[in-house]
């Protein structure tokens, strides 16, 4: 299966490779296929943003659940205070990129510690949902979106870290 995986790797990179020898920037942009491509991104972010607050609700909502169906108790919401960062534009979109690329590196903490087959499939589909939250966040706040190949997982203690900084009670 490692190896499967490993030759479509390849055949994605020399297809990369090959594709950006031959077509430049310009070709693409100024006289290609995204010449009239318009600016999607801003037309629809408004929207987007809306959107990756009703999956955050709907991962709320999943999440009791599923810990309620494992006959768990759902810890209850805390109090939060975002300070200005709920108030002005620009901290706002530094504060949503800080949050998801911290949503994406915990469930990567965490997997290793996931007990019970089940519970995989769930905590996967959450997680690649968070990274496309924080890779648009990440255009939306001019940084690349995909900065490293792989992310760093961060620990329990880490992500609590950065979120104490938001937690009231």
């Amino acid at each position: 299966m490692l190896n499967y995986a490993l030759t479509l790797e390849y055949l994605e990179a020399a297809f990369y490779e090959t594709a950006l020898d031959n077509i430049s920037e310009s070709d693409l942009v100024d006289d290609g296929p995204l010449a009239e491509f318009g600016d999607p991104v801003t037309d629809s972010a408004y929207e987007n943003l809306e959107t990756i607050r009703d999956h955050e609700q709907t991962h709320v909502d999943t999440l009791v659940s599923v810990i309620e169906s494992l006959d768990g108790d759902p810890v209850d919401e805390p109090e939060f205070d975002f300070g200005s960062a709920v108030e002005e534009p620009e901290e706002f979109i530094a504060t949503a990129v800080q949050l998801e690329d911290t949503g994406v590196s915990a469930y990567a903490g965490a997997a290793p510690f996931i007990e019970g087959d089940s519970l995989v499939p769930p905590a996967l589909s959450i997680h690649s949902v968070e990274a496309r939250h924080a890779a648009f966040l990440r255009v939306l706040d001019e940084q690349i979106p995909f900065p490293e190949a792989f992310d760093d997982p961060r620990s329990r203690s880490e992500v609590l870290d950065i979120a104490s900084a938001f937690i009231v009670d």
